[in-house]
């Protein structure tokens, strides 16, 4: 591509020794950056300049060259999740600093790349006040960015004396590319942008080989029909085949065309997307159609760590006899997907109508249904904003499924502890109204294993249920408990101890939160009813410290020691002390760091045997900070987690757990809606036994505020729910693993992989075990044991990891197969 003065840039000026002096004066409408020549460039800094670089190329939408912006890989050693520019008031790469008299700041983003994401926007003042939103980063596309000054005035930024302005994209596994241009002041809005969509529609078509994305898709649509007989259902999907075919060659003759302006271009851009998109889900319902020219409508299978779109997106099949490994004892998934052969299908079931060997496998099946999600920034990958699966629809025995729609369905599996070994059959019919019956067989190979069915990894998980009975409308306090027991008994079910890490009857992000010892009778209940392994009894909530006034702390931490010695006092009466622990400074950080010194110190003093759980912001874990002695469990963010530190803290008796939250996005795993499943599976169980970690910690199970979903307050609606996906700041699945249904908790497909993840977390253990009861193993077997068990197939760190689920099936299987070789000598 031919760059004008093209100029590799560095960090040239460190954020910290830019010195904005008096305000200029306001600047007049229009533009005042387009990166005309190297001097515009000089103060622009970016996040990892070992790997991300900056540079003037003849890419622009004004004048005659642009800033061209390249994001190193997500997999460089100290690479962030996502790279930025930063531009510096005082600097020539912003060199206006007063904004103010405009009505916004507009400047234009485009990407030639196949890359769909979101990027965040931050404008600092001087007085270190941000504010920051959001931008579409669409494939092969214009973004005009519109910053509204009402907006960040509104949140307390001085837009008179602006210190930076920064701008993000995610990193993926390659590099990715942005172009920025045209950094405009504008007095009216909305505003004539034309002129700079149709220069960036003229960089898209120059810099994009569309003329051989089109020509590929040709050649797959070419072969799409010859597997096609002449039966009805044949001649529908001819008819699909030849409209893609039409589609292709009409996109071409645009293409060919010449120049366009950028409203010719978007619908051009967008259509050649749409085919991208129909091709390969053709291809899925020509496939299916393939596997039996006798049918009324397809059935397929697909892997339980993998998502299948209703809409839009294809789909890998793993074929129609789909088979699947457990142990004694486990829990395993299937996925069945129903196509339509381009016609409605209507009254859809699906039934298990066959399971081999007696009481030895039970089986249920039952509809995914999806959510519309819209990724947000926090993401930081290339996410499908639109219907997206998730929870499991066990309340619908029927539905409706469009010509164009593909209809996942859940199957699930449990071998019972005393399964013989073997391999057993699972028949599901699948039927619809006025069409031939469909049945599929999985075949499900018990092994000869058994292992632990309690956890081995720790959890510590945020369940309110004050959020349950304010959906529900439950007032009477017996039916409030019924509800709780309800939903600990679901949350057993998946691997999750029942507990609290906000230890209060309300819900804790309301305002003044009422935090109180958990009740005993909730101790004795888990105890009786699941088993204890330990528990919270109280949540040391640093928001009724006053920072800035520490000669008031020791009043506030003699009432905290007061509420526990009572509450210890009940919990020794009823023979649980020795299983309790507290929970405090949840992420403090700053002055709060010597608040938990001192507050932990004095529960030490007063509880010797007390375990304390903290999530407060000390990556030295207690070293420097004076902590250590104090804090018994450190739960640091997933990506504030350091192995060697961790080790450290082991080595002197203490705990290192982690957690998940809303800033750990990717490359690291995170359960949001729209992740890949996987994630969710390789996060509790081979990443967290190769990191050592004893637990896992996550702030609220189900943040379902009514706020929130005034307009849908249960799934309980139709396959495709109105219940809104967005569970905390916008992002979707944050705070939220399962879902409200119609008579109470609805798993969902993040927490069916949560689930195998921790039984995987088992099997690790187990092997761990029985190498360790075996001296005397072969050498040959005791090393491929030990090969497994540091899971270097499928896990290198918390930043790299397999999403290929064939590829961690045959690590998982070869654990099992390892565990049974181990077991047969014995």
């Amino acid at each position: 591509m031919r760059k004008t003065g093209s100029l590799l840039v560095a960090i040239t000026v460190l954020a910290g020794l830019i010195q904005v002096g008096t305000a200029q004066a306001a600047a007049p409408a229009g533009v005042f950056q387009d990166f005309e020549s190297d001097t515009d460039l000089q103060g622009a800094t970016v996040t990892l300049p070992q790997v991300d670089r900056i540079e003037r190329t003849a890419d622009p939408t004004h004048g005659s060259s642009g800033l061209k912006f390249t994001v190193g890989p997500s997999n460089t050693p100290g690479a962030s999740a996502s790279s930025g520019i930063n531009l510096y008031a005082g600097t020539p790469s912003l060199p206006v600093s007063d904004w103010s008299g405009h009505t916004v700041l507009g400047f234009d983003f485009f990407t030639e790349q196949d890359y769909t994401t979101v990027g965040r926007i931050t404008v600092r003042d001087q007085s270190n006040k941000a504010w920051g939103m959001d931008y579409p980063i669409r494939a092969r596309d214009w973004t005009p960015i519109t910053l509204r000054m009402s907006t960040i005035a509104a949140a307390g930024v001085d837009i008179t004396r602006i210190a930076y302005l920064s701008f993000s994209m995610p990193r993926s596994k390659t590099p990715v590319i942005g172009h920025y241009d045209a950094f405009r002041l504008v007095d009216s809005y909305p505003y004539d942008q034309t002129p700079y969509g149709d220069m960036a529609a003229a960089q898209l078509l120059r810099l994009v080989d569309f003329n051989g994305v089109l020509t590929r898709l040709a050649d797959q649509i070419k072969g799409l029909d010859r597997s096609l007989g002449h039966e009805a259902a044949d001649e529908r999907l001819k008819t699909q085949v030849r409209a893609a075919e039409a589609q292709c060659a009409d996109l071409r003759e645009k293409l060919a065309g010449g120049p366009m302006t950028y409203a010719q271009y978007q619908p051009f851009n967008a259509g050649v997307t749409a085919l991208q998109r129909t091709v390969p889900r053709l291809s899925n319902t020509i496939q299916a159609r393939a596997h039996d020219r006798g049918a009324d409508f397809g059935v397929e299978s697909a892997d339980s760590m993998a998502l299948v779109y209703p809409k839009d997106l294809p789909f890998t099949s793993t074929g129609t006899a789909p088979t699947v490994s457990l142990t004694r004892g486990e829990y395993e998934n299937v996925q069945a997907v129903v196509l339509p052969f381009a016609e409605p299908l209507t009254g859809v079931q699906a039934k298990v109508t066959s399971v081999s060997g007696k009481g030895a496998l039970q089986a249920t099946v039952a509809p995914v249904g999806s959510l519309n999600v819209t990724p947000t920034n926090v993401y930081h990958r290339p996410t499908y904003a639109g219907w997206t699966p998730d929870p499991i629809r066990d309340d619908l025995t029927s539905v409706d499924v469009p010509a164009d729609t593909f209809q996942p369905y859940w199957i699930r599996l449990k071998a019972a502890a005393t399964a013989a070994p073997g391999t057993y059959h699972v028949t599901v019919a699948f039927s619809a109204a006025g069409k031939r019956t469909r049945t599929m067989t999985v075949a499900a190979k018990v092994w000869p294993v058994t292992v632990p069915d309690a956890p081995k990894l720790n959890t510590t998980f945020q369940f309110t249920p004050a959020i349950v009975n304010d959906l529900y409308g439950i007032t009477d306090p017996a039916a409030q408990e019924a509800a709780k027991h309800q939903y600990w008994s679901f949350l057993h079910d998946y691997k999750i101890e029942p507990d609290q890490l906000y230890t209060c009857a309300c819900i804790p992000s309301n305002a003044n939160p009422v935090i109180v010892p958990t009740p005993v009778e909730d101790v004795l209940y888990i105890r009786d009813h699941y088993g204890l392994r330990d528990f919270n009894a109280f949540y040391l909530w640093a928001g009724l410290l006053n920072p800035s006034k520490p000669e008031t702390w020791q009043a506030q931490i003699d009432t905290w020691i007061a509420q526990l010695r009572t509450a210890m006092d009940r919990y020794r009466a009823a023979g649980v002390d020795k299983y309790a622990y507290v929970y405090g400074f949840d992420e403090a950080n700053g002055p709060l760091l010597q608040a938990a010194k001192q507050t932990f110190a004095a529960v030490k003093q007063a509880f010797p045997d007390l375990p304390i759980l903290t999530t407060l912001r000390d990556n030295s874990m207690g070293v420097d900070t004076g902590l250590a002695g104090l804090v018994d469990i450190w739960a640091p963010q997933q990506d504030l987690y350091d192995q060697a530190v961790a080790e450290r803290t082991r080595a002197r008796g203490d705990q290192a757990w982690w957690y998940p939250d809303i800033a750990t996005g990717s490359p690291l795993p995170n359960w949001f809606n729209g992740y890949p499943p996987i994630d969710a599976r390789t996060l509790v169980g081979p990443m967290s036994y190769k990191a050592g970690v004893e637990g896992v910690l996550y702030y609220a199970t189900n943040r379902w505020l009514r706020s929130d979903h005034a307009n849908q307050l249960l799934v309980n609606d139709g396959i495709l729910s109105a219940w809104r996906a967005a569970t905390f700041n916008g992002t979707a699945g944050d705070g939220s693993m399962f879902y409200p249904g119609p008579s109470g908790p609805m798993a969902s497909i993040r927490l069916e992989n949560f689930r195998d993840g921790m039984e995987d977390y088992n099997l690790l253990w187990q092997l761990q075990h029985d190498v360790q009861s075996n001296p005397d193993l072969p050498a040959a077997l005791k090393a491929h044991a030990a090969e497994l068990l540091t899971a270097d197939a499928v896990v290198t760190n918390q930043r790299t990891f397999t999403e290929d689920p064939a590829r961690y099936r045959a690590w998982r299987t070869d654990v099992i197969a390892t565990l049974t070789a181990i077991g047969g000598l014995e």
